[in-house]
């Protein structure tokens, strides 16, 4: 199992207009009222203030109240949670003292820094086009464990993953359990399309909390199907989480694409 310290996504919001970087953000800051708000989401604390562009260090709590740093631009202001300095969609705040701050919300930020926004798919067009071209690499995808050779398709569970996830712009770390603690746990009845599935191993199996139980992940199409490279023998397949084998080995499930 790969250990990753650091976790990297790009996350897709929908069309937007052309900005340019500095002034032109600059001069778009939203009037947040109050220096102290409180997350009405579970934002992703990023590196950046851009869509699709630097680190997401984790996610931030409903709930939680944090002080403004910063009021960055319209789309995201500049926080501290938890030791970490990051910036937070305004999407996801309100002012503690009641009531909604007025970041104007419906225009995303563009992809990157000097450019317009583009035209992004929802999770679910997301996650079509992942479990697309997942089952377009049957065939095609060798299993060897520990590799991520993209070059001549060798991968392992998770690289795999990581790997089919990233032609939608969606960036996962390596290795399963850190895919795991990147998103939001679901319960299996509570699967959708996209959605990571994670299995113990005859390696695994034994300990004892969630997180070091993972040895295995695939990707769920729906139905209880789910798609993964799973062995040298057989490579990418789909699976049925009702079989034997699934059932005894079921861990967690975990959610990505929101």
């Amino acid at each position: 199992m790969k250990k990753i310290a650091k976790l990297v996504l790009g996350l897709s919001l929908l069309a937007g207009s052309s900005l340019s970087a500095g002034a032109a953000f600059a001069a778009t800051a939203p009037a947040i009222t109050s220096s102290t708000i409180i997350t009405t989401g579970s934002p992703y604390l990023k590196q950046l203030p851009y869509t699709n562009q630097g680190k997401i260090y984790g996610s931030v709590p409903k709930g939680t109240k944090l002080t403004v740093l910063e009021n960055t631009n319209k789309y995201f202001v500049k926080v501290n949670y938890n030791g970490q300095t990051g910036y937070i969609s305004t999407l996801f705040i309100k002012a503690a003292g009641g009531g909604t701050s007025t970041a104007p919300a419906p225009t995303p930020a563009p992809s990157k820094p000097g450019t317009s926004g583009s035209s992004s798919a929802t999770w679910s067009k997301q996650a079509d086009g992942i479990l697309s071209f997942a089952k377009s690499l049957q065939g095609k995808v060798q299993y060897a464990y520990a590799k991520n050779d993209t070059k001549n398709l060798i991968f392992d569970c998770s690289s795999f993953t990581k790997y089919v996830f990233n032609k939608e712009g969606v960036h996962l770390p390596w290795g399963a359990r850190a895919q795991y603690k990147l998103g939001t746990p679901v319960s299996k009845s509570e699967l959708r399309k996209g959605d990571l599935v994670f299995f113990s191993t005859t390696a695994t199996a034994g300990n004892k909390d969630t997180v070091n139980k993972i040895g295995h992940v695939g990707i769920y199409i729906g139905n209880n199907k789910f798609i993964h490279n799973v062995n040298p023998k057989d490579d990418v397949v789909i699976g049925d989480l009702n079989n034997t084998w699934q059932k005894n080995h079921y861990v967690a499930s975990a959610r990505i694409l929101k």
